[in-house]
């Protein structure tokens, strides 16, 4: 159980100081990416407002002697990812009379966005594949020229920010592997907290098993004297009680039998607790060991005309500890003699199944009682848990029996459940590995 809380603990730490983590990341990364968004933005809206001014002088002569080609082109025919910027100039008709051209490689992809550029769009960010995983950042912008209120040119100015996101790329990459570390980090940091704040809570339970099988053990003597007392009563011809004495007599002796069941059971969870039972396994008949248990039970079945079946196609062995998986039937038995009603059947099947690909048994015991309420399918392993209580006089038992075969099971590397029938009653399955 505490490792299952401490495992949870250290889930839960890590989640929350991997969230606050990754956050915080989040938000950095975000305003970064805002960031270098609108520095460019800005600046290549500032670049554009410059090189307007700069080129009114172009539109002038341009527009004096309709010169149609454009001039001063810059063009470089080597793809250098260094933060170029570019610009096109046209005049009113949309003619180009000046450019400073990017790379090669860029021009036609940027002349197309130009010439389909939307007239309610100022700047854009935008990127540009050219296959084998290669792709270029572009920035571009526009900024219209006028002249006395009139549209006389229009300038359109990228810049070219591939470096930027390549480097965006690698700090993301580095931030990532520097996240996963710290997340590991969290996670052994939770560990060793989990493990801080469950040491009083261990200290505290171990302390409570050890008063459980201590108080056990030492009740043991003075009930068994207690039982022996009244045996002598009951066995001393001299002094003849009355029918009252003796009624009151008989009723003590059924509740001395059912504390020392409980003290029996407590002992034994309390000794399973603190690991003082070990499990010894060896190959053994589970045919005979069920035929014996319902041989011991058949005078108590008997009382309420209850009828034992065993349903086997072969005898079957099964590598396990005898005293232990005798312990379990006999608990699955009784249980299901316990709450059949009278006239009804107990069933015993034993087959053969697989695990995983490997070789186990099954023992399923079927009754012909209530059932069990689904909301109780878990609970009903519980310590101390019943989910009849009005009962819980009347079948005799404390509810701690249930929980014993889970242990059992459990130290077995099996599993156990319960279901209910279609008929009527419930059937405990129990799958415990060869």
């Amino acid at each position: 159980m505490l490792s299952r809380i401490h495992n949870k603990l250290t889930m839960l730490y890590t989640v929350v100081f991997g969230g606050f983590l990754l956050g915080f990341i989040l938000i950095i990364s975000i305003a970064n990416l805002w960031s270098l968004y609108y520095e460019r933005v800005e600046e290549v809206e500032l670049l554009a407002g410059q090189i307007a001014k700069e080129q009114h002088d172009v539109i002038k002569q341009h527009d004096q002697n309709h010169e149609s080609l454009p001039t001063n082109l810059s063009i470089e025919d080597n793809y250098d990812i260094s933060g170029q910027v570019f610009y096109y100039l046209f005049d009113q008709h949309g003619e180009m009379i000046k450019a400073d051209l990017p790379v090669p490689i860029l021009r036609d992809p940027i002349l197309a966005r130009v010439a389909n550029w939307d007239d309610g769009q100022q700047t854009s960010m935008f990127t540009i594949a050219f296959g084998e995983g290669k792709s270029a950042a572009v920035i571009l912008t526009v900024h219209r020229i006028f002249r006395d209120d009139e549209l006389v040119g229009t300038v359109f100015v990228g810049k070219d920010l591939t470096a930027y996101f390549r480097t965006l790329e690698q700090s993301a990459v580095t931030i990532l592997i520097a996240a996963v570390g710290f997340i590991l980090l969290a996670a052994l940091i939770g560990y060793i907290l989990a493990g801080r704040v469950l040491i009083p809570i261990e200290k505290s339970i171990n302390r409570q098993k050890q008063f459980v099988a201590d108080a056990s053990h030492e009740l043991r003597t003075p009930l068994s004297v207690l039982q022996t007392s009244i045996e002598a009563i009951e066995l001393d011809e001299d002094n003849k009680l009355s029918v009252f004495s003796e009624q009151i007599l008989e009723d003590v002796k059924d509740e001395m039998q059912r504390i020392k069941r409980l003290i029996s059971n407590l002992l034994t969870l309390a000794r399973a607790d603190t690991g003082d039972i070990s499990i010894k396994k060896t190959r053994i008949p589970l045919n005979e060991i069920v035929e014996q248990i319902l041989r011991s039970l058949k005078i108590v079945a008997r009382q309420k005309f209850v009828q034992f079946q065993l349903i086997t196609p072969e005898e079957i062995e099964i590598t396990a500890d005898a005293q232990r998986i005798e312990q379990l039937i006999y608990i699955l038995v009784d249980n299901g003699i316990k709450y059949t009603p009278e006239h009804g059947v107990v069933i015993i099947r034993l087959e053969r199944t697989e695990i995983g690909g490997n070789s186990g048994v099954k023992i399923i015991v079927e009754d012909t009682g209530p059932g069990v309420s689904p909301e109780d399918y878990e609970r009903i392993f519980e310590r101390f848990f019943r989910a009849d209580k009005a009962r819980s006089r009347n079948t005799q038992g404390v509810g701690l029996g249930l929980s014993i075969a889970k242990w059992i099971v459990d130290a077995h590397k099996g599993s156990i459940y319960v279901k209910n029938n279609t008929g009527g009653g419930s059937s405990f399955v129990v799958i415990i590995p060869d």
